[in-house]
């Protein structure tokens, strides 16, 4: 009984031992994982971070570009393309970029995305932008990983099996994670610079209305002294003298 029981335990401390292995390796990467959302959320202005995927995201496509005008397939090329750029370009705009040469083409597509992010600035503002791309950024980092997570899951627990072809399977799992998680990165850029070539800010009438009617109104304006409470028609408005439906009341 005491041999048996030695057996079990040292089976059962094997297989804890082996355990914490293979969380070591999702360790590692989840360090990384957190220390880019910590980078996040305490930077101010990502912008230089956002750069840096858009220099990469473009380097590939220069790199799908050569190869089309090797091979002249067009499905390939635009596919690959669209996959980054969305809708912001039709077919035949796409093709007629391989015409150009790979530092106008990488110039046309840092034009479009620099564009795109002018646009939202002046409708929004440079603090509310940022706070949308930083709150864009952490939510494809949060999705990514919690899909990468169970893409490991899955790996672990079929790894064992690779031990039938003399591979430990340990080794096996670390490889093939490093795999996973190189594509994890690279679906974060991708996803993180698609999202912002295709994102369109949209803001609501009542919220222009209201932006314009406070930006007029004087501080002793009944809008003011009575922010957030019901303000009768008839009442007497100190900035104009008048009473409210005539003045400020008229224009809501």
């Amino acid at each position: 009984m005491e041999r048996a029981q030695q057996k079990v335990e040292g089976r059962n401390f094997d297989i804890r031992k082996t355990l914490i292995k293979f969380d070591d390796v999702m360790n590692d990467q989840r360090q990384v994982i957190f220390g880019q959302r910590l980078k996040i959320l305490k930077s101010k202005n990502i912008s230089e971070t956002l750069q840096s995927f858009l220099d990469e995201v473009i380097l590939n496509l220069v790199k799908v570009k050569n190869d089309y005008e090797k091979t002249n397939d067009k499905t390939i090329y635009l596919n690959a393309i669209k996959n980054i750029t969305g809708n912001i370009l039709n077919d035949d705009e796409l093709v007629a970029l391989t015409n150009t040469t790979n530092s106008e083409y990488t110039k046309k597509l840092k034009e479009i995305f620099e564009l795109k992010h002018q646009e939202r600035v002046k409708l929004i503002g440079m603090t509310e932008n940022n706070d949308i791309e930083k709150r864009i950024f952490l939510q494809i980092i949060d999705f990514t990983w919690r899909s990468h997570l169970q893409y490991l899951e899955q790996l672990r627990q079929v790894i064992g099996l690779r031990s039938y072809g003399q591979k430990d399977p340990l080794s096996e799992f670390k490889k093939e994670a490093f795999i996973l998680f190189e594509g994890l990165l690279e679906k974060i850029k991708t996803d993180v610079v698609k999202f912002l070539l295709n994102l369109n800010i949209v803001v609501s009438q009542e919220k222009k209305v209201e932006s314009k009617t406070q930006s007029k109104v004087p501080e002793n304006c009944l809008l003011k002294l009575m922010k957030n409470k019901k303000i009768q028609r008839n009442e007497k408005c100190e900035a104009t003298g008048k009473k409210f439906k005539n003045c400020c009341g008229s224009n809501l």
